[in-house]
């Protein structure tokens, strides 16, 4: 019982260690279509980032090879 109290506590230790920031993340599996990717950069500016290519390059119509770069809080 006393674990199920501290869990809280705990998980907002690991929020304050890291900043509260959010990493870069891949948007996904499938096929990019208008409406995907339209929720894909609406996720990802409500989380401070921007949706851009990789670097590799590769199929541009996989959502795969697309990353939400979210730049570190200063």
């Amino acid at each position: 019982m006393r674990l199920l109290a501290l869990l809280p506590v705990l998980a907002l230790g690991a929020c304050a260690s890291s900043g509260g920031s959010l990493e870069n993340y891949t948007l996904g599996r499938g096929l990019v279509t208008y409406d995907a990717m339209v929720r894909a950069k609406a996720d990802c500016a409500a989380a401070g980032g921007e949706v851009r290519p990789k670097d590799e390059g590769g199929d541009t119509a996989q959502l795969s090879n697309y990353t939400c770069v979210i730049p570190p809080k200063k």
